[in-house]
């Protein structure tokens, strides 16, 4: 009875021998199982990291894009704002030109009413002749260029 008490034994110990070699083998495939999930966890991260990065680059985008649109939209107004004040000094010097224009023409127009009254006034009995041009000195037929006296009809000039 040893005999199947020591048979048992060591049937029982290499059981527990290929026990123990499972055992070690399972706890080596879990050992590179847990090494592949913690490499496939840092993975994740870095992949949830990046994301994130580009959620935030997205958003600053974003923003950048609405703003820039807002200028934009804004553009046309601003530079019909600066045309504006660019425009304003000529406008001001244009009205300040035609003002003055107006003015020299009432003037002029005033002047020549004048002159005219005066001629008529100071020369009642005098022709106006057209002025001339001096002819040339070296020319054998000199002129002047006066007016002469006209009397008015019935009166006889005085010599």
């Amino acid at each position: 009875m040893q005999e199947a008490g020591c048979i048992g034994k060591t049937e029982f110990a290499q059981a527990l021998a290929a026990r123990e070699q499972e055992i070690q083998l399972l706890r080596e495939r879990n050992r590179i199982l847990q090494g592949q999930v913690d490499l496939l966890e840092l993975r994740q991260e870095k992949q949830h990291r990046q994301i994130r990065s580009y959620e935030a680059e997205i958003e600053q985008l974003y923003q950048e894009k609405q703003l820039l649109e807002q200028m934009i939209q804004e553009l046309p107004e601003l530079y019909r704002r600066k045309l504006q004040a660019r425009l304003q000094p000529i406008r001001q010097r244009i009205a300040a030109i035609q003002a003055e224009n107006r003015q020299l023409r009432k003037e002029v127009y005033q002047l020549s009413y004048r002159v005219q009254h005066i001629d008529q006034l100071d020369s009642p009995g005098w022709i106006q002749l057209p002025s001339l041009r001096r002819r040339d000195p070296k020319s054998s037929a000199e002129r002047s260029t006066k007016a002469l006296p006209v009397s008015p009809p019935g009166v006889q000039p005085c010599s």
